[in-house]
């Protein structure tokens, strides 16, 4: 049961005692306001709704701590979510109250983010004396915002709930554009085959097969010769390269597919699998051990490679999910 007193500044108290047994105040200069507000309280308390007004105290900081510790994701998006949080949102809001953030100091911080230059330009750190330093791109501002709104959503769903609001939602936002396709004509596919040829019928297969069948480069370095359909000449998209090892798991519930291989790829893939394990990788690096991305962008292929006639060829973009083969005037695919 509530009860009130009235303190030697003149000010009226109101105290009601949660399930929990801890005391909870509220003060005001009437009485009226503090009695009607107990009344809600212990209505609420009887309800099992009430929540302490002081959970919203915590810092943004501490809430990451606990969500980023108790959330099971995969190595790579945790290296993801440490990154944007390190160098976008653990400056600005790690030492706010989680409660204290309005959205209009929300949309200023993401306002700032897209006047910000990146913190790593050509693969180093950037410094104050670097210039022509891009500024921050549409998907990685919207990425930090995102993880903002997800700490609230969180804060949210908690019973009772940290907080009630989430400033972080609805933001305006820069729009992310999709990229263009930069489609590859015949002559300039079968150019970089016979380039990537030239350093061994692997590389050709490798690249064949991403180009023409539509395999991202993590699916074709994960690529395990059990998950091969010889008989039917069908590939079944399953495991993932990743910089972290491999993932048993493709990148979303839509790229867990089946897809068809030409038979001259299969057959190519049949010779790079001769007296190996049936489990056994299909693409390798040189001495064997699992390849990745740094394979395609090596300095002797990739070189080599950017003679076979497009403006800009690095070997790596040739992967289908930025390159397709172009169609012919008829219409017919090449």
């Amino acid at each position: 049961m509530a009860y009130y007193r009235k303190l030697p500044s003149g000010l009226w108290q109101a105290t009601v005692r949660g399930r929990d047994g801890k005391r909870h105040t509220k003060t005001d200069k009437l009485k009226a306001v503090v009695k009607q507000w107990a009344t809600e309280q212990e209505a609420a308390i009887a309800r099992g709704d009430f929540r302490d007004p002081r959970l919203g105290d915590i810092n943004v900081g501490d809430w990451h701590r606990r969500v980023a510790a108790a959330r099971t994701t995969d190595p790579v998006t945790k290296a993801k979510h440490a990154s944007l949080w390190a160098t976008h949102c653990e400056p600005q809001w790690a030492g706010w109250q989680m409660a204290a953030i309005t959205r209009m100091e929300a949309q200023e911080w993401a306002n700032r983010l897209q006047a910000t230059r990146r913190a790593r330009h050509k693969g180093k750190t950037v410094t104050n004396d670097d210039e022509d330093v891009p500024l921050l791109g549409a998907e990685t501002v919207c990425a930090a915002v995102h993880l903002m709104s997800q700490l609230y959503d969180v804060a949210m769903k908690e019973t009772p709930p940290i907080v009630m609001v989430n400033p972080f939602a609805g933001l305006d936002l820069p729009e992310i554009r999709p990229h263009g396709i930069d489609f590859l004509e015949r002559d300039e596919a079968e150019a970089l085959y016979d380039a990537a040829g030239e350093f061994g019928a692997r590389w050709r297969t490798l690249i064949e097969l991403g180009t023409e069948v539509g395999l991202r480069p993590g699916e074709l370095y994960g690529l395990h010769g059990h998950r091969v359909d010889w008989l039917r000449g069908k590939i079944q998209v399953i495991d993932v390269m990743t910089r972290s090892g491999l993932r048993q798991w493709p990148k979303s519930k839509k790229s867990h597919r089946i897809v068809p291989v030409p038979a001259h790829i299969l057959e190519g893939m049949s010779a790079l699998m001769t007296g190996r394990p049936r489990d056994a990788l299909v693409f390798t690096a040189p001495r064997g051990r699992p390849g990745g991305r740094r394979e395609l962008q090596g300095p002797d292929l990739v070189p080599n490679s950017r003679g076979c006639g497009h403006p800009s060829l690095p070997a790596a973009d040739h992967a289908p999910h930025r390159r397709e083969l172009a169609r012919d005037r008829r219409g017919a695919a090449v």
